[in-house]
């Protein structure tokens, strides 16, 4: 699997080539050397991911798992499950679960203001509508999301359904299929 696309090299605005791919042993390899230390010493609420425990642990069919890459370096990362979960909007519709997103430390202003590059998580996210889209669920995708990511879901509309005390109080939203397909036309 590869989709191509552009992502905004901060420091002169330029759009740069990037692709997204399957996850390889070669982006664990560059979150264990590039990013793993630099997580560790941040106060992100995601500097205990260990994405190599998460590769193994989840490596069931229903689990698709991406990484983004731009200028020969892992820029973000992505889980998806595919099979296990309902819409609470659509009750027994299935819908994409996006288990973890995660960008590298250097695109994240909390880190390093400016970052490198902008778009990662907005690539990411697309892929996995996409990907719902593909699986003929209409675009229907689900997640819970750390504190820090909560803005990031509510401005790409998706419905926050409040704190769910069966994933450590994290909130839960949802994005209709409705919104899916606006995501989607802005392609």
């Amino acid at each position: 699997m590869k989709e191509t696309l552009k992502l905004v090299r901060v420091r002169d605005l330029a759009k740069v080539d990037a692709a997204i791919v399957s996850l390889s042993a070669k982006h664990l390899a560059d979150f264990d050397t590039f990013w793993k230390s630099r997580l560790q010493t941040s106060s992100e609420e995601d500097r205990h991911w260990d994405w190599v425990n998460k590769y193994l642990k989840l490596s069931t069919p229903n689990y698709e798992k991406y990484a983004v890459e731009c200028e020969s370096i892992t820029q973000g990362l992505m889980i998806l499950e595919l099979d296990c979960y309902r819409s609470r909007l659509e009750p027994n519709k299935s819908i994409v679960y996006l288990d973890y997103l995660n960008t590298a430390p250097w695109n994240r202003p909390s880190i390093q203001n400016p970052p490198s590059y902008k778009g990662v998580g907005t690539a990411l996210f697309t892929l996995a509508v996409k990907r719902s889209f593909a699986l003929d669920y209409k675009g229907r995708l689900c997640l819970h999301a750390l504190p820090s990511a909560e803005g990031f879901y509510t401005k790409l509309k998706m419905v926050d359904f409040g704190c769910d005390p069966d994933k450590q109080n994290l909130k839960y939203f949802e994005l209709a299929s409705d919104k899916a397909v606006e995501i989607v036309k802005k392609l």
